[in-house]
């Protein structure tokens, strides 16, 4: 299994390879989920001594339901586009959550219309396609990136293992 350093020296490389063949309607977006999935949101945070999760510095802490419930490299956290998006859910339900309570709290306390000014704001047509764009690629970005992360582990898993096949055969002969 390649390491951390490994996985985000390919992602990086892979990343000019990545823009040109999708060309996303938005590169800074897209850019950004690339790279905050490559350090932060890497597939590799179903095990507690990762890069990744280290990353979280004491944050880290809200990762350990999502590693006590999944495997290293089980369907959940090693599939492109489904565990890229599981992950983005677990990290940003929460947000939204806290967001949305302080908002409350906040026109409870001062008397004031916050919450109903931000989701006006958010429902404005033009802000809101410009959100949809930007929101999209930076998931793109993600879904990416990850997608790379799990090609690289399975492909040189499979290398290791027909290898294994192969010097069992020919005994005398090492690959």
């Amino acid at each position: 299994m390649p390491s951390g350093d490994t996985h985000e020296l390919i992602n990086i490389v892979a990343l000019p390879v990545a823009l040109t063949v999708i060309q996303p309607y938005s590169f800074i977006p897209f850019i950004a989920g690339y790279l905050f999935s490559t350090y932060y949101l890497s597939p590799d945070l179903d095990l507690p001594q990762s890069k990744a999760t280290q990353r979280w510095g004491r944050l880290r802490f809200i990762w350990k339901p999502y590693q006590s419930f999944i495997p290293h490299r089980n369907f959940i956290s090693h599939f492109p586009i489904i565990s890229s998006i599981l992950r983005l859910i677990y990290v940003i339900v929460p947000l939204l959550l806290i967001t949305y309570l302080t908002l409350i709290i906040i026109d409870e306390v001062f008397q004031t219309n916050l919450l109903k000014f931000v989701m006006e704001g958010v429902a404005d047509y033009e802000l809101e396609k410009f959100l949809k764009k930007n929101i999209t690629d930076f998931v793109l970005g993600v879904i990416v990136a990850d997608t790379i992360h799990i090609v690289f582990d399975f492909s040189t898993t499979f290398l290791k293992k027909t290898r294994t096949k192969i010097n069992k055969k020919l005994k005398f002969i090492k690959i």
